[in-house]
């Protein structure tokens, strides 16, 4: 199974929140239902980060524009790649991500 499949699952792709914290060396994608209710109701948590290395993928920022998760991927055991609409981070991981449901 894809890690995209195994992650975000049936719930949309579309993004409410993307915090990476540095000290707690966290990043956590909280996911909408849909763009017009924008009621979140998942958060994908990729903890235990050794590195992170994010680049735009825009060549003008859209901040207007909804993001939404395209692809998360493994590239070995500790490297995962997320490309959404707007970017793409690469992570180098010491622990596995996992998802958490929100009320």
């Amino acid at each position: 199974m894809e890690l995209t499949e195994k992650l975000i699952g049936d719930c949309s792709p579309y993004i409410g929140n993307l915090v990476y914290d540095i000290d707690v060396r966290l990043l956590f994608i909280e996911l909408m239902d849909d763009p017009e209710k924008q009621n979140l109701v998942k958060r994908i948590v990729f903890p235990g980060i050794v590195s992170f290395n994010e680049s735009n993928l825009l060549n003008e920022p859209e901040d207007d524009s909804i993001d939404d998760v395209v692809a998360i991927q493994r590239l070995d055991t500790n490297r995962i790649i997320i490309t959404t609409y707007k970017k793409e981070i690469l992570l180098n991981l010491s622990e596995e991500p996992f998802v958490e449901e929100m009320d």
